[in-house]
This record gives C-alpha cells, sequence and structure tokens, in this order.
C-alpha cells in the first residue's frame, strides 16, 4: 500500500480546506430554498384552507411563525402547523450556518494547519507546480502550494481538492515558516527560474537547520532546466556528503542532516522515461530492417532534445548492433555543435576510447521543406533512420513537423517506405492533438511510422517521478547488486565497500549517476539476451526470470564497458592512473582488453543486474522475442 505524506493535522486541514470551498452552494441554498417554501406554503395552505383566513390574514400569519407568538405559541394538535413553526425557525438559522460555514473551514484548516508535519510543500504556481500538487493530493497527500501569481479561479480549484494555498514568496524564510516546511517530508522548489529555485534550497536549509528536535531530513527537490547546472549541483550533494563520510571515519561524526538536497530535471526525466520505455522497440526495428545500428534523428535542440542526445548515448547500447548514432537537424547547427561540445568536452576528447557519434546539419524548419529527399540526404550520409525526435522548443512547430514528418516518412519508394519509424513529439503540456494523434502505434501488424508524444508535464511532474523518483527504482536495485557482487568478491577496498553499502538515499552523486545510466540500459540488455517485456494479456505464459544465454555473457560485458566509458565521458570524467572523484578521473577508462579479469567481472555484474532490475520494473514478465 502507498504510503501518503501527511499526518493526522495535515490531513485534517486539507480535508477541512476541501468543505470550505466546495461547490455544494446549490446544495446548502437548495435547503435554505426548500424549508423557505415549506414554511410558507405550509403555513398558507394551514391558514386559508383549514383555519378558512382571508389571504392577507393567512399571509401575516404565515410570516407570524418566525415570532413563535399567537397561533403558534400554544401549537394546537395539527402535524401541519408543527412542521410549518420548525420550518421557520430552520430557515434562518440553517441560512447563518451555510453562510459561515465556508469561513468557519478556513479557519479551522488554518488552526488544524499549525500542526502539520510529513507533508508536501510546493514552491512554485507555474503548470508543472499545479500537475505536482494535484497527483500527489490525488495520492492521498497533505499539500501546501506556496504562490505568487496563481489567478483566483487557479487557486480557489486546487483549494477544492483540498490543497492548501499560501500567496507570499517561498525565497522568504517566514513564508516557509508559514508551511511549516521545516516539519515537510517533501519540499520542491519548483519555480520557472533555476536561480529562484536554489535561493528556495538556501532558505530552506537555513530554516530546517534551527530546528531543536533531531527528526529525518527535509527532502528538498530543486528543480534545474541547465544540464550542466544539474550537474554541479548533483556534484555540490555529493562533496557534503564526502564530508561527512571523512568525519564519520575520522571519529568526529557531523550533526545530522537538516536537509537531503534532490536535484531533479523534468527534462532529464522525460528522457530517461522516454529510452527506458522505447529503446526494446527502437532496437526492434533496426534489427528488422537490417540496420547496422540505432540510428536517431533529432529536429531541433532544445533542453529537452538534448537531454534526450545525452541518454541515448549513455545507454543504447547494444551487443548485437553498433553503438548509437545521433543526427541533429536544427537552427544554427554550429552554435549548436558548439555548445555541445562545450557542455560535454570530454565525449569527444578521448578518440581511443569513445567519440560521442552525433552530427549537426542545418535546418531551418520555417523555411525548408520536409521530404523524401530530407530523409534520404540524412540517410546516405549518416545510415537508415531507426526513430525521430522532434523537440524545438515550441509545442506547435513540433506538431506541424511531425505532421510533415509522417506523411513523409510513410511513402512508398521503391516498394518501400521511405522511413517507418516512430516519432516521438516533444510537448510541454498534453493536447487534443497528442491524446488523438500521437498515442503511439495503432498499427502495430503493418511497419510504418507513426507519432507518440512524450514529455508533457502532466505525465512528467508527477508524484512517482519528481517525489518517490520511480525512474531510479532500477538504478537503487543496480546499486545494490553491485554492493552484493563486491562484498561476494571480497577484493574492494573498505572505502568501496562503504559506499556500496550505503542505502540509495546516501549513496555518493558519482556512484548514483552510474547507476542510473545502467538502469536505463537495463531494457538493452534484455533485448540482447532474447527477450521482450510482456503484455499484460500474456503474462500467464510469461517468464518471471529471464536468463541471459552463456555464450551471449561476454559480448555484452564488453558492450557494458563501452557504455559505461561513454557515459562517464558525457559525464565529464577523464582517464588516469588513479580515481579521484572531485576531478572527475577514473582509472577504468580504458580498453576492455586492458582491464583485469576482476574488473571485467563487475561488467558481468552489471548484465545480472539489469535482468534484476527489469523483473523488478516489468511485473508482467517476459516473453522470448520473434
Amino acid at each position: 500500500m502507498r504510503r501518503s505524506y501527511a499526518n493526522f493535522w495535515s490531513r485534517t486541514a486539507a480535508g477541512l480546506t476541501a468543505w470550505a470551498h466546495t461547490r455544494a452552494a446549490v446544495f446548502r441554498w437548495g435547503v435554505v430554498a426548500i424549508l423557505t417554501l415549506v414554511w410558507i406554503l405550509g403555513g398558507l395552505y394551514h391558514f386559508i384552507f383549514e383555519a378558512h383566513q382571508p389571504p392577507l390574514e393567512a399571509f401575516y400569519k404565515t410570516i407570524a411563525a418566525i415570532g413563535m407568538w399567537d397561533d403558534y405559541f400554544n401549537v394546537p394538535d395539527n402535524d401541519l402547523l408543527q412542521i410549518v413553526r420548525y420550518s421557520a425557525i430552520a430557515t434562518p438559522v440553517v441560512g447563518l450556518i451555510f453562510a459561515f460555514s465556508g469561513q468557519l473551514g478556513r479557519g479551522l484548516a488554518r488552526m488544524f494547519n499549525l500542526g502539520a508535519a510529513h507533508h508536501v510543500v510546493i514552491a512554485g504556481d507555474g503548470p508543472p507546480a499545479l500537475t505536482l500538487a494535484l497527483d500527489a493530493r490525488a495520492k492521498g497527500d497533505a499539500v501546501i502550494l506556496i504562490g505568487q501569481d496563481l489567478p483566483e479561479d487557479t487557486a480557489l480549484g486546487l483549494r477544492r481538492r483540498g490543497v492548501i494555498v499560501l500567496e507570499g514568496d517561498a525565497k522568504q524564510l517566514d513564508t516557509l515558516k508559514a508551511a511549516r516546511a521545516d516539519h515537510a517530508a517533501h519540499v520542491v522548489a519548483f519555480a520557472d527560474d533555476d536561480t529562484e529555485n536554489l535561493q528556495i534550497e538556501a532558505v530552506m536549509r537555513r530554516l530546517a537547520g534551527d530546528r531543536r528536535r533531531h527528526r529525518r531530513p527535509v527532502a528538498v527537490h530543486v528543480a534545474t532546466r541547465a544540464p550542466i547546472l544539474l550537474r554541479e549541483a548533483r556534484e555540490m550533494r555529493s562533496l557534503e556528503q564526502s564530508k561527512r563520510d571523512a568525519a564519520e571515519r575520522a571519529g568526529k561524526p557531523l550533526p545530522p542532516a537538516a536537509v537531503d538536497a534532490k536535484p531533479f530535471s523534468l527534462d532529464e526525466l522525460a528522457a530517461r522515461a522516454l529510452i527506458q520505455a522505447e529503446a526494446g522497440t527502437i532496437l526492434d526495428l533496426a534489427e528488422q530492417l537490417s540496420q547496422p545500428r540505432p540510428h536517431i534523428v533529432i529536429f531541433g535542440f532544445d533542453e529537452e532534445a538534448e537531454q534526450v542526445a545525452v541518454r541515448t548515448l549513455a545507454s543504447l547500447w547494444s551487443a548485437r548492433l553498433e553503438p548509437p548514432r545521433l543526427t541533429v537537424c536544427t537552427r544554427e547547427h554550429e552554435r549548436a555543435k558548439a555548445r555541445f561540445e562545450a557542455r560535454y568536452p570530454q565525449a569527444v576528447a578521448h578518440t581511443s576510447l569513445w567519440v560521442a557519434d552525433i552530427a549537426f546539419r542545418e535546418f531551418d524548419w520555417a523555411t525548408a521543406k520536409i521530404d523524401v529527399g530530407l530523409i534520404q540526404e540524412i540517410a546516405a550520409a549518416r545510415g537508415p533512420v531507426s526513430a525521430i525526435v522532434v523537440s524545438t522548443g515550441s509545442d506547435a512547430d513540433n506538431i506541424l513537423i511531425s505532421l510533415a514528418l509522417k506523411r513523409t516518412c510513410n511513402q512508398v519508394v521503391a516498394g518501400a517506405r521511405t522511413a517507418p519509424a516512430p516519432i516521438f513529439m516533444r510537448e510541454t503540456s498534453q493536447s487534443e492533438f497528442s491524446r488523438t494523434y500521437a498515442r503511439g502505434d495503432d498499427t502495430p501488424d503493418e511497419l510504418d511510422a507513426y507519432l507518440q508524444a512524450f514529455g508533457a508535464h502532466q505525465v512528467v511532474a508527477t508524484r512517482a517521478y519528481v517525489l518517490d523518483g520511480a525512474l531510479d527504482m532500477g538504478a537503487a536495485i543496480a546499486h545494490r547488486h553491485y554492493a552484493a557482487g563486491l562484498s561476494a568478491r571480497g577484493q574492494a577496498t573498505m572505502k568501496d565497500l562503504q559506499a556500496a553499502a550505503k542505502g540509495w538515499d546516501d549513496v555518493l552523486e558519482t556512484y548514483r549517476d552510474a547507476n542510473r545510466s545502467s538502469a536505463d540500459s537495463a531494457m538493452v540488455k534484455l533485448w540482447d539476451a532474447g527477450w521482450r517485456r510482456a503484455e499484460s494479456h500474456e503474462r500467464e505464459g510469461a517468464e518471471m526470470d529471464p536468463a541471459v544465454p552463456d555464450e551471449m555473457m561476454t559480448r555484452m560485458a564488453q558492450r557494458e564497458h563501452d557504455r559505461w566509458m561513454a557515459d562517464r565521458l558525457l559525464g565529464g570524467w577523464r582517464p588516469g592512473e588513479k580515481r579521484d572523484n572531485e576531478l572527475r578521473v577514473h582509472n577504468n577508462l580504458k580498453p576492455w582488453s586492458a582491464l583485469t579479469p576482476d574488473e571485467q567481472k563487475r561488467d558481468e555484474d552489471q548484465i545480472r543486474a539489469a535482468v534484476q532490475i527489469g523483473r523488478t520494473m516489468h511485473r508482467h514478465g517476459f516473453m522470448k522475442r520473434g
């Protein structure tokens, strides 16, 4: 059963907030109207038809029911008159209660919120922040949203769902105090500006550090768009953990950390989710069309496209195919190339190890035509196309380009479709177009190009991805498997054993990042071993413990080492004689043949770990491919 982030007080405050802003106004005032009608019509009927009073006198005596005098003070044995007099009394009383119930609920919610703990605080008022707030609330969490520019209707809608909305600046200490952020389970800095999010983290460190009682650290998730800033933020987290480890080894442990910083990027989450879900599809197509390697063509090169490129180069390595290749078609291609090489210099600096196979070509979708000639030109220069990613920074442009590509790729030339490849269309927010036309392959028995949307905040900015780290579940498994392998061999240093034995939340970022890429490539390894994930209707005949053929193990281990080197080089590491985490120097950045047998064994361990990752992430099991 999923655990909710809330205690009794925060849960009650959320419920009162929803009650105070409910849409039950029709019901409330409908009750008052019914009571009024019973009072007036019942009284008129009694005095006109039973007491035979003139209409004006009957009306006067009916209204007088509220005063409980004359005919109402000593009520005769008359059921109708009893109903009339109680309706008359109830009408103003119920009306007053309903009139002030909203204010009462809001007041009670504020009072109960004073004891809120283990809840979720979200700082931001953009669409991703609102999506996360509603999704967490739907999962039973108590949520406090801090925003400055929320429209009144939006705030009202959130409150009706039980989200407590605070208007204020989350960079201010008092605002976070009002949200009881120092008592929260999770605080998410979700502003649109990276600098503002870092400032929120700094204020949280000050606020949580002032607490007198020792509690579990507050998880502070810091949204970051710039890939380099994300990397550096993670390295800062790693440095902080290293200092704590050093102090503990020296016998002078530091006080418990009040904040556990968790930098994240929606772009990275979307790219990782895409690779994890679609790696098998891309490899299947490459194999079916006898392509030598998976070749991804990217139209546009915004931050999301860059993340897809990096995750592809770090994960899509098959032992049955050559290394992955990327072709980027974008405006100002020389500038895009220079930006990539500046951000990932080690990925192009070591020709004896690996060089990122990525090429940039000029293409302005506003003035150039997407036709068969363009696809054929790319295929002639770089090889046949296995998949296409469209991510230009504009949802409208993405739709137009994707539609043009679908028509072009499905044109029949020389008896075959031009490029029957999946077209993954980036969208920032789900649209009617994506729900209707970009839902994936709706002709599974026919080899053709199709559209599939990815990356919308409704899909990525969720409790599972942001708070629970669902995409890191496989990485945690890879780490545990690696730790067990180290312990079983008994060849690791005590320092390595201590680092590997930690829980996932305490793992240094250098290990976490390596395990993320290893987990993202798990389905590739299972694909190499001859397996595909089973669909829900196939689970009865599925294999729950897929095996890696012995004859494939060495080849897959070699390819895993190649993949690992690519991932490390993309992460800014460089080869050297002695490993240094702070300087990003690694002594194992060398060809497979130069590794010791024990080092080669570690790559085999990663292949076995991939099986465990697959079993955990795909509960329906696996089927043999082909």
